[in-house]
């Protein structure tokens, strides 16, 4: 048997809105992978300017890519479900519509999960580009050989420097149908990739690829730019991560010490927002 049609099928989910003067970059990086069962699913959320017809012409030359377009925008929470829920495969992966990843990238992130059953998500370490040019490498170790999902879930709980690195990761299909996509919350959209992983860790190990495989790039208009990271923000968040908790299969003792970290976490933001005395 050919081993190529026999290689697990993976979807790049890739959920895009008004990207027309970027999006051209991060779908010809995606055309470029290496790995043989790829596939890409561009959900256009109700762009005004020419993203859809960008997209289409891709799709139209590249039988691996199909374009969903939303008929009124759903927002970067909604389309990233619709991208979800329509996407096949063994494997997904949310591709944001201006990350660049190298052209071994899912190739490289599928062996892990290949070979760990206990695995359910695999990711990379990433060069981050900045709006005034500025390059980090976001390297997130935490959960390097974590095999307690408790220890798993407390450590990204802790929310230490570069947690939603491994959003971009490669990871088990049948995990996304087990547990749904992103949710909104109180605060709406703000670091609702941040639950999702939360539960995510409660269902199986995260592995890094210690070599840097992706670029992010953040543009002055980036989603992420709009949010207001304030603490009421946090604080709505951080209760969507106790419901995640709650939504587990976690009996109510080992439920508990997360709730304690969250506790901990919120106890420290309130000292420093209004001071010790009070």
């Amino acid at each position: 048997m050919n081993p190529e049609a026999s290689a697990p099928r993976v979807t790049a989910c890739v959920p895009t809105w008004n990207a027309a003067s970027f999006i051209e970059r991060t779908l010809e990086s995606l055309a470029a992978q290496t790995y043989p069962r790829l596939r890409i699913l561009v959900s256009d959320d109700a762009s005004t300017d020419s993203t859809a017809a960008i997209c289409e012409r891709f799709a139209a030359a590249d039988a691996r890519f199909r374009v969903i377009r939303q008929p009124v925008r759903h927002g970067w929470v909604g389309n990233t479900n619709a991208t979800l829920r329509a996407a096949e495969g063994d494997y997904l992966m949310i591709a944001a519509h201006d990350d660049h990843p190298m052209p071994t990238y899912v190739e490289r992130l599928v062996e892990p999960l290949q070979r760990n059953r206990q695995a359910v998500l695999a990711f990379s370490d990433i060069e981050a580009i900045y709006p005034d040019g500025r390059r980090e490498a976001r390297v997130y170790r935490d959960l390097d050989g974590v095999r307690s999902p408790i220890e798993r879930a407390r450590r990204l709980l802790a929310q230490s420097a570069y947690w939603s690195t491994p959003y971009r990761g490669v990871f088990r299909a049948a995990v996304v149908a087990r547990i749904g996509g992103l949710r909104r919350h109180a605060a709406g959209e703000v670091s609702a990739d941040w639950p999702w992983l939360v539960h995510l860790a409660l269902l199986g190990e995260f592995v890094r690829i210690p070599e840097c495989l992706l670029i992010k790039n953040y543009r002055a208009e980036s989603t992420t730019r709009s949010w207001n990271f304030g603490l009421r923000s946090w604080l709505a968040v951080a209760g969507s991560c106790a419901r995640e908790i709650r939504r587990s299969d976690l009996r109510m003792a080992e439920e508990i010490p997360l709730y304690l970290q969250i506790a901990r976490r919120a106890r420290k933001k309130l000292r420093n927002r209004i001071g010790p005395a009070h």
